[in-house]
C-alpha cells in the first residue's frame, strides 16, 4: 500500500462504522475497492484489522459478500500484517491499541433456549437423509445462518486437529520481505467454535453457534475428544464441570480476548455452544463408542423410510415400463430382512441421489453404489442368495446388470418388485 494513501486516509482509519460481522464488512469491503481498487483492498485489510479479528469473521466470507475476486484474500492479509507491524512499532503514535491484559470473566449462560438439544447425535441407515436433516433443524437453530463449522472425522482425525496444537506456521516477515516459520497455538474447529461462542456471550446480542461432525464414529472419539469429553456433560446446556487449559492454549485465549492467561485457566462449553453430528452404524471399520460417551449426548433416529415421499415420484424405465426407485429400494430392503440383515445395513431413500434417477445416470450409480454396497457389504455373506448367477466377482455381475437390469437378482426380490409395481396401478 503506498505510504502517501495512508497518510490521506488517517483520520478516516479510526473514525469507522461500528460493524461486528461479514455482511457489514462486505458491503464496505466493495466501498474500498471502488473508491482505490488494489489499493483500496490493502487499506480496509489495514482500517478493520482489530474488527475481524476481534469478532473472529472469516475473509473468505466478506469477499464472497462483497461481491470481488477471491483472490484479493491476500491483499486483505497483507493489509492486516502491515496493521499489526506498525502497531508493533508504534509508527502510528495514534494508532487506538487494543488493551492488553485486562480481566476477563467469561460468560457461560447466555440464557439462550431453543426447543432442540445441545449435543446430539443423528444416526440411521445409509441414505436416510441425516445430514439432509440436520441441515434443514441448523437453518431452524441458527438466526445467523453463518454460525457453524463442518467438519468430518476420519480414522486419522486426532485430538490436534479437532481442539488445537502448538504448530509451525508460515509467516510473512514485512522486515525481511520473506516467508519465515514461528510456532503458534493453531485452533481446531472446536476451540474456534467455541471461541466464537464465547465472545458472542459476551456482547449485548448473544448467538448460537454450532459445531457440525459428519462421521462422528469414523475416528476414536475418545482420542478425539480427550479431556473435552468432559465439558459435553451438561447442565441447562452449560458445562456442568471445568477442565484445565494448556499453556498455549490460555495463550491463543488471551491472545483472542485481549485479556491475562491467567483468566483462561479453566473453560466450559457456553450454553449458546452446540455440537451436532452423524453418525452411520452400518460402516464396516468404524469406531466403536463407548457407553460414558454415548449417554452424553440425545440421539436422533432416522428410519429406513424416513422422508422417502421426497423420492416417491423418481422413476426410471424397467422393462419398458416406468418403475419407481423407492419400491426397487423397498425391494431390496424387503429381501435383506427376509436374509435376517439388520436395518442398519438396508438402502434409505437418498442412497442414490434424487437428481441421479434419470435414465440416463441410474444404470452406471446403481452399478457404482448399490450393487457394490450390496456385493461388498450388506450382502457380502449371502451372494448366492442375492445374486441369480451366485458369482464372487463383482464385474461379472455389473455386466450381467448392463445385459438384464434387475433379473440378475434372485426371483424371490422380483417377486416382491413385481408386487410393488402392481401397487402403483392398483
Amino acid at each position: 500500500m503506498k505510504l502517501e494513501l495512508l497518510e490521506n486516509y488517517q483520520d478516516k482509519l479510526f473514525k469507522r462504522v461500528d460493524v461486528n460481522n461479514a455482511n457489514q464488512l462486505g458491503k464496505i469491503l466493495k466501498e474500498y475497492f471502488n473508491q482505490n481498487k488494489k489499493d483500496g483492498i490493502h487499506l480496509f485489510g489495514f482500517d478493520y484489522c482489530y474488527v475481524i479479528k476481534k469478532n473472529n469473521i472469516s475473509i473468505k466470507d466478506i469477499i464472497d459478500i462483497s461481491g470481488i475476486d477471491e483472490s484479493y484474500e491476500i491483499e486483505i492479509n497483507n493489509g492486516i500484517n502491515l496493521r499489526k507491524l506498525i502497531d508493533e512499532r508504534n509508527y502510528l503514535v495514534d494508532s487506538p491499541k487494543p488493551e492488553k491484559n485486562r480481566h476477563i470473566e467469561l460468560n457461560f449462560n447466555t440464557g439462550l433456549h431453543t426447543k432442540y438439544e445441545a449435543n446430539r447425535i443423528f444416526f440411521g441407515a445409509p441414505g436416510t437423509g441425516k445430514s439432509h436433516t440436520l441441515n434443514e433443524e441448523k437453518n431452524d437453530l441458527l438466526t445467523n445462518k453463518n454460525n457453524y463449522e463442518r467438519v468430518t472425522f476420519h480414522p486419522d482425525y486426532s485430538y490436534a486437529n479437532f481442539v488445537g496444537a502448538y504448530k509451525p506456521v508460515s509467516v510473512y516477515n514485512f522486515t525481511t520481505q520473506k516467508k519465515e516459520i514461528e510456532y503458534k497455538y493453531v485452533p481446531g474447529p472446536f476451540m474456534r467454535t467455541l471461541v466464537k461462542a464465547l465472545k458472542s456471550g459476551l456482547s449485548s446480542h448473544p448467538e448460537i453457534h454450532l459445531l457440525i461432525i459428519e462421521e462422528i464414529n469414523r475416528a476414536n472419539v475418545a482420542a478425539v475428544f480427550g479431556d473435552v469429553f468432559q465439558l459435553l456433560d451438561r447442565k441447562n446446556n452449560v458445562s456442568e464441570y471445568f477442565i484445565q487449559t494448556s499453556e498455549d492454549m490460555r495463550k491463543y485465549l488471551a491472545d483472542e480476548f485481549n485479556g491475562n492467561p491467567n483468566d483462561f485457566e479453566t473453560i466450559k462449553v457456553p450454553d449458546n455452544m452446540y455440537i451436532w453430528a452423524t453418525m452411520n452404524s452400518a460402516d464396516q471399520g468404524v469406531y466403536p463408542m463407548d457407553t460414558a460417551f454415548k449417554r452424553r449426548w440425545n440421539f436422533t433416529y432416522l428410519g429406513i423410510n424416513n422422508n422417502e415421499n421426497i423420492i416417491n415420484d423418481k422413476e426410471i424405465t424397467f422393462n419398458g415400463k416406468p418403475c419407481k426407485w423407492n419400491n426397487v429400494r423397498k425391494s431390496i430392503n424387503n429381501y435383506l430382512s427376509l436374509m435376517n440383515i439388520n436395518e442398519d445395513k438396508l438402502i434409505g431413500p437418498f442412497f442414490i441421489k434424487p437428481e441421479d434417477i434419470t435414465d440416463d445416470r441410474f444404470d452406471e450409480v446403481f452399478k457404482n453404489k448399490v450393487l457394490m454396497y450390496l456385493f461388498e457389504d450388506a450382502g457380502k455373506q449371502r451372494r448366492n442368495r442375492l445374486f441369480k448367477n451366485k458369482s464372487n466377482i463383482y464385474s461379472l455381475i455389473c455386466k450381467e446388470y448392463d445385459e438384464k437390469k434387475f433379473d440378475i437378482f434372485e426371483d424371490e426380490l422380483l417377486r416382491i418388485l413385481n408386487d410393488y409395481k402392481n401397487s402403483e396401478v392398483d
